[in-house]
């Protein structure tokens, strides 16, 4: 049988000489055998539960801000695919995404002229106007930073879990490397009873938060801020799907294709989706983390994985089944081929095709050529 479960894993233990073998042990499970965990005990290497509140405050505040003041930052003004992105305006699986979001990174200046097209999904990010939003850029940026420990602290625990020295993805990183963050609303089925698509002839009948799809960047982090719902849902390697039920406490941790691809598959990036809230429930809040590499990273998969642990990839491949679950098409990398940020970058252009027509209307139509194949 696939997992029925997502299991629950206690960093505190990899501290204690008397319990890493079985933290290690733990984490080597999910990677392989799930895809997903649940963290806990995080804090004294990630951000504080004060953190937590402050990020939950601002959420909640940005989304109620003035529809002008939201828009001013939409982004449709970023050739970089940051900013704010307006309800039922984006794509996953070929049906609307009922959400609205705003994306931030690390920031970064504008690539030079003459950088490959793709190192555009790097740059300035577009902040709401301080006058309505004084306290929302510090607390995003101090929680950026303080994530940016967290994920690589468990990075290098991914690598000893799998068998390898803490140091083996160091060099997939540059100075400064950028992180992303997803700060998402999900309205309850009641308020989104007269909305209709902005990107697609569909309606909130779908039940689609967000359509199944897998992570495209090394390690996500999940912070599921509003405590009631649960409308996160995995798909184990026999089609059931599972519910990601909120914890208090924890975060939800996932590997992406990215961390896929560099382990030889033995790190699963597992499909995913989000429901929309049940009729008076509320608006779900949820803020990602997503951990990224080097855009220009284009090595072959990290070499010396034991051999064992090559068995219990396989082992578990023996274990999926084809099921009808449609993903739409995405963009999987494959950095024997291309750079990282070739398929990142094109993923992006199919998600947000109002962005693409705007800014690269060109590679737009290289995309939708391959997505409608």
């Amino acid at each position: 049988m696939s997992f029925q479960s997502i299991p629950i894993i206690d960093l505190s233990k990899a501290s204690d000489p008397n319990t890493k073998a079985e933290f290690l042990n733990e984490l080597r499970y999910a990677l392989i055998e799930v895809g997903f965990f649940y963290l806990k005990n995080y804090e004294s290497v990630g951000p504080s539960k004060e953190d937590f509140k402050d990020i939950a405050r601002e959420s909640a505040e940005f989304f109620n801000l003035p529809e002008k003041v939201k828009n001013e930052c939409e982004m449709i003004h970023s050739p970089h695919f940051l900013g704010y992105t307006r309800l039922a305006n984006e794509i996953t699986a070929s049906q609307t995404d009922w959400r609205e979001q705003i994306d931030l990174g690390t920031e970064l200046p504008a690539p030079k002229e003459g950088e490959p097209i793709y190192k555009n999904i790097e740059g300035p990010n577009l902040w709401p106007d301080s006058q309505y939003a004084p306290h929302f850029k510090p607390v995003i940026q101090n929680y950026i930073s303080k994530m940016s420990t967290l994920s690589t602290n468990v990075r290098k625990l991914v690598c000893e879990a799998i068998g390898l020295k803490p140091s083996a993805l160091d060099s997939y990183f540059k100075p400064n490397q950028q992180a992303k963050l997803k700060i998402i609303a999900y309205p309850d089925t009641q308020e989104l009873s007269s909305k209709s698509s902005a990107a697609l002839d569909d309606s909130p009948s779908t039940g689609q938060g967000v359509g199944p799809h897998r992570d495209s960047d090394l390690i996500t982090f999940i912070y599921q801020v509003t405590p009631h719902q649960n409308s996160l849902q995995v798909q184990n390697f026999q089609g059931e799907w599972i519910t990601v039920k909120n914890i208090p406490g924890t975060l939800v941790v996932n590997a992406g294709q990215t961390l896929e691809a560099i382990t030889s598959g033995v790190c699963k990036a597992t499909i995913h989706k989000v429901l929309i809230p049940e009729a008076g429930s509320g608006t779900r809040i949820s803020v990602p983390f997503f951990q990224t590499i080097d855009l220009d990273a284009r090595k072959t998969a990290v070499e010396n994985i034991p051999q064992e642990i090559l068995d219990l990839k396989n082992k578990r491949d023996e274990k999926i089944k084809d099921w009808a679950v449609d993903i739409g098409f995405q963009f999987i990398p494959d950095i024997s081929k291309y750079p990282v940020g070739h398929a990142v970058f094109r993923n992006r252009i199919k998600s947000h095709q109002d962005v693409a027509a705007k800014w690269y209307p060109d590679i737009l139509k290289e995309v939708l050529a391959e997505y409608t194949k």
